[in-house]
């Protein structure tokens, strides 16, 4: 189905002008907070003009930008020699957008991990965030009429909404995960891809029960998508490799049982989404976007990423991706961890002073006191981030 249905000029109009007061930050203090809450803070010049030519049918969800090839493929640290790529294989990830599968525990304690998730981190409430839901999702609610609004705030909604924060970065108040994190098989691979100093920012947990359907193809970047105004991650180059993400399976992930999927060479360029301007779709409680990829998925050569129980592959979130549907009578899970150049700024001061939003989960107020990026490797020459203190490292 094309979901591309309605140019709508009062749109193009609105977001013209909303586009012109986010330039003229000097007035922004003097505005009334609903306003500022639609402002396209975060936006470049072209998303903005995609979204007024197109009429509200083509929308960034992430920041876009194109993807630079580096000036040479030697890897960025020397490594042991267990964990080294040839300048090949750092060819091929830019080429591609990945690398792997690698081995990085065995088969049994991929296990013991996946039943320590189960029982010990994921249905158990996270006790790092405190936050509010919200009815009005300021400029998402204007760029994606199919929004999430239509179901209001039911307890059902909620308890959805519990259930994906309580995946999220839990390796602050996990030991185990954030070990499993530390490990130099996946440390020193990213090293080699990004440079000396490195972070973890953030991870999740994934499952893919029996018989469900997989992920929609999707891309991210820099976590525009969160309250569609301001980007989460802020590096110093956003065309440059900044964030690698290590995807780690405490199951087999295969053709039968969900693996991911991605479309090589996509990193290249973000993409927008064809949005429906005119909706007709009575639930949207559990889409993953507003949108359908604008990109000619069913032209495009896909590439299934199988990874055994306790191997993992490197990606970058840039590509095209998603994953297929579990066949099988069993969950399928998983875990990832995303690291940035420790030169990343993530949240930006107005987040951490005010709270985060979520707006695509109606989420207010997050409160990132408890938040910590992860020096994995290497120092934090910047200080853009508060850092976990580790006794151990």
């Amino acid at each position: 189905m094309d979901l591309v249905n309605g140019f709508d000029l009062k749109f193009s109009l609105k977001l013209a002008c909303l586009y012109t007061i986010a330039k003229l930050k000097f007035i922004h203090p003097i505005l009334p907070q609903k306003l500022r809450d639609r402002l396209p803070t975060g936006w470049n010049f072209h998303m903005v003009l995609t979204a007024i030519k197109s009429g509200g049918t083509r929308i960034y969800n992430d920041y876009y930008s194109k993807f630079r090839e580096p000036i040479s493929y030697e890897p960025k640290v020397s490594v042991a020699p267990e964990f080294e790529f040839t300048e090949e294989d750092i060819k091929f990830f830019y080429k591609n957008g990945y690398l792997g599968p690698f081995d990085l525990i065995s088969p049994e304690e991929a296990e013991k991990m996946r039943d320590h998730l189960v029982n010990s981190i994921v249905n158990i409430p996270s006790k790092m965030w405190k936050y509010e839901f919200q009815e009005d999702t300021g400029l998402a609610s204007e760029l994606f009429p199919d929004d999430e609004n239509t179901n209001g705030l039911t307890e059902e909604y909620k308890q959805h909404i519990l259930t994906q924060v309580n995946k999220t970065n839990r390796h602050l108040d996990d030991p185990k995960l954030l070990n499993l994190f530390q490990q130099p098989a996946i440390v020193e691979r990213c090293a080699q891809l990004l440079g000396a100093d490195i972070i973890l920012w953030r991870s999740d947990c994934f499952e893919v029960p029996p018989q469900a359907k997989g992920t929609p193809w999707h891309q991210s970047s820099q976590w525009l998508l969160h309250n569609m105004r301001e980007s989460v991650a802020n590096p110093l180059d956003e065309e440059e490799l900044f964030q690698v993400t290590g995807w780690i399976a405490l199951t087999d992930a295969n053709r039968k049982k969900g693996c991911m999927t991605l479309i090589p060479g996509t990193h290249q360029e973000i993409y927008p989404l064809k949005v429906n301007r005119r909706p007709n779709e009575a639930n949207q409680m559990y889409r993953y976007d507003k949108g359908q990829i604008d990109f000619p998925i069913e032209e495009a050569s896909t590439q299934l990423i199988e990874v055994k129980a306790g191997q993992f592959f490197l990606f970058s979130e840039r590509v095209i991706h998603g994953a297929i549907p579990n066949q099988t009578d069993s969950s399928r899970w998983a875990v990832n961890c995303r690291v940035a150049k420790a030169s990343t700024r993530l949240f930006t001061k107005e987040m951490f002073e005010k709270g985060h939003h979520i707006t695509y989960h109606k989420l207010k107020n997050i409160s990132l006191n408890h938040w910590k990026a992860v020096l994995l490797k290497g120092k934090d020459r910047f200080g853009y981030n508060p850092l976990l203190e580790q006794q151990h490292r």
